[in-house]
């Protein structure tokens, strides 16, 4: 994978060994050493893998990673692509 914003992410996610992993928005922005864009705090749409296509989800796509983002909380949790989640 080419580096992106996003590799110490993915890195992060990697190194995960439980099926979930549930980070703050602060915490993903720990992470990557940067601020999350404005539209991470504004849309679920950001934090969508349906298209596979924007860097963020490659990069947790790519780690075997799929999220389920709340907005209210600012959390995003991290599952495995194929474990049930609830």
């Amino acid at each position: 994978m080419p580096i992106s914003i996003y590799s110490p992410l993915r890195e992060r996610l990697l190194t995960e060994n439980c099926p979930r992993l549930r980070l703050t928005f602060a915490e993903v922005e720990s992470i990557l050493g940067k601020p999350l864009p404005r539209s991470a705090y504004r849309f679920t749409s950001w934090w969508s893998t349906l298209n596979g296509r924007s860097p963020q989800a490659k990069a947790w796509l790519s780690a075997g990673f799929d999220v389920r983002v709340s907005m209210k909380h600012r959390i995003v949790e991290f599952y495995r692509s194929g474990v049930e989640h609830q």
